[in-house]
């Protein structure tokens, strides 16, 4: 249960549980914490009642189902005209999305719902929802430290950079000993908890 109150943050009402269901989630996990944040609030849930899959990818719908949960699952004033929302369980969120401005289809006419979601476009659409939330957006980090900062599309650039410097997306090391922000790879559903658990920790309060 998620509300907005008067100075533009976000009220998470915790659900009573103790720990998480899921056999592939070890409290020795680095995303145990963030999963059990996401799992307690109902933004995210299993993929099974026993699974969640955290290497598992994220898909342009359930990220957006998720912000839609977030938001307190408002429904849409208007219908899109995406002609490929063939999920009854996500057409309410994309639609809330899409008249918010938090997503553009890929076309007009189309969203492409499994859509593997890439972790510049998931920066994209949380910095284009704690805009809609009238949280500070001017924030920004130097990502050219980076090695493959150039990869970042343009559209995504101003998004990143602050994902960054809020600590919303940090980078990942390689076998090289270098880290990478990796904006093209797919993010994962544990990086989705945790990048979800620093929004609301760092971002919405």
């Amino acid at each position: 249960d998620l509300s907005h109150d008067d100075e533009n943050t976000i009220t998470v009402t915790t659900i009573p549980e103790t720990g998480v269901p899921f056999k592939d989630v070890s409290e020795s996990s680095w995303y145990y914490d963030s999963v059990l944040y996401a799992y307690r609030r109902s933004l995210m849930n299993g993929m099974s009642d026993t699974t969640f899959e955290p290497d598992g990818t994220t898909t342009r719908a359930q990220l957006v189902t998720i912000l839609w949960r977030l938001e307190g699952s408002p429904m849409p004033e208007t219908v899109p005209a995406f002609t490929d929302l063939d999920q009854s369980w996500y057409r309410d969120a994309v639609a809330w999305a899409a008249q918010s401005g938090i997503v553009k289809g890929i076309t007009a006419e189309k969203f492409a719902p499994d859509a593997k979601i890439t972790r510049q476009d998931m920066a994209t659409m949380l910095y284009r929802y704690a805009g809609e939330c009238g949280f500070d957006l001017t924030e920004r980090a130097d990502i050219t430290s980076f090695p493959d900062a150039g990869d970042v599309s343009s559209y995504a650039a101003d998004a990143v950079s602050w994902a960054n410097a809020v600590g919303l997306i940090n980078g990942n090391r390689k076998k090289d000993g270098k880290v990478y922000i990796d904006p093209k790879s797919n993010a994962t559903r544990a990086q989705v908890a945790a990048i979800l658990m620093r929004f609301c920790e760092n971002v919405a309060e």
